[in-house]
């Protein structure tokens, strides 16, 4: 279910960028992969920032941002100005506070949900060892005689032999009994967790809307592209300046 939402995630990414900003869409195909894929493996256990994931999906979609919309006639930049692009975004905050935004968001919600599946295979391999307990002859006799109780028949009107039930049950399960209390501490706690999950920060609401702030942040940057590009320019002038004085 988890990699369904990020491959949908992905797609409704490179569908904005396809219909909303045809000139850029195929370069953006590369990082916005890049970006699907470590929030994978992120959620798979992999020690990956989201800090860094989302930095480095801005810093590379700044470079295409200022050469497509701000500046359209403006050639391709050559790998040194691509360079002074990614380094100018996060000087210039080009971009407003919808990165800082996005990394709360994916951070939190993808944090949940890393735990939710290392919970989950924590369940696994506890059921994967009681799954395979081998009972001994006395239970199996006990088991036996207890499939003649008129209850484990189907005959619901009569009446039960619980306590019978309840002694075999507690002869034949003795050895993994003292697993019950955490067991059933865990399935709470699971619970809890999935509880925790809904809301602002659940994983499929972030992640099916990561593209909708992406284009939020993309406007944002055009309705400022007057500030935006005067103070690139005087930086790039201060740089080349200094370089000038070495």
């Amino acid at each position: 279910a988890f990699e369904i939402v990020v491959r949908h995630a992905r797609n409704f990414t490179n569908s904005m960028f396809r219909t909303h900003y045809q000139s850029m869409g195929p370069r953006t195909l590369k990082f916005v992969g890049e970006l699907f894929t470590d929030v994978s493996l992120y959620i798979l256990g992999s020690d990956i920032s989201v800090n860094d994931m989302i930095n480095e999906f801005f810093d590379s979609l700044f470079p295409l941002v200022y050469s497509h919309l701000i500046n359209p006639g403006f050639p391709d930049p050559s790998v040194e100005m691509t360079e002074c692009l990614r380094a100018a975004r996060r000087d210039l905050r080009v971009f407003g506070n919808y990165p800082k935004t996005m990394m709360t968001q994916v951070s939190k919600s993808l944090q949940a949900t890393r735990v939710f599946l290392q919970a989950l295979n924590l369940g696994i391999e506890v059921i994967n060892t009681t799954d395979h307990l081998k009972f001994s002859k006395d239970c199996g006799r006990a088991l036996l005689k207890m499939w003649y109780c008129s209850h484990c028949q189907g005959l619901l009107l009569a009446k039960p032999c619980a306590g019978y039930c309840g002694v075999v049950m507690q002869g034949c399960l003795a050895g993994v009994a003292e697993i019950d209390n955490h067991w059933r501490e865990y399935i709470g706690s699971l619970e809890g967790l999935t509880k925790g999950m809904h809301g602002i920060y659940d994983m499929e609401h972030v992640l099916l809307n990561f593209f909708s702030l992406v284009r939020d942040a993309i406007v944002y940057v055009q309705k400022n592209e007057g500030k935006v590009s005067t103070t690139f320019i005087t930086k790039m002038y201060l740089q080349i300046e200094a370089k000038r004085r070495h």
